[in-house]
């Protein structure tokens, strides 16, 4: 049995997920002594891990409905 999250609860991860390592990423840049590099390297192995997790099916996440087509 795979481990698969719905839509509303795969959005809400991914709202979670996106801010927390963005607040981190604000917490750390100090102590990086502005090292843009470091801070960019570090965003950039979260969306990783985020895009391996929507790939490997574990989060289905809905995008809030923007990407469903709109009944006319």
């Amino acid at each position: 049995m795979k481990l698969q999250i719905g839509k509303t609860a795969s959005d809400i991860i991914v709202t979670i997920y996106l801010l927390g390592t963005l607040l981190i990423r604000f917490l750390l840049e100090p102590q990086l002594q502005s090292n843009i590099l470091i801070s960019i390297l570090l965003g950039l192995f979260g969306l990783l891990f985020l895009w391996a997790l929507v790939k490997s099916k574990i989060l289905n996440p809905g995008w809030f409905g923007l990407l469903e087509p709109k009944g006319e």
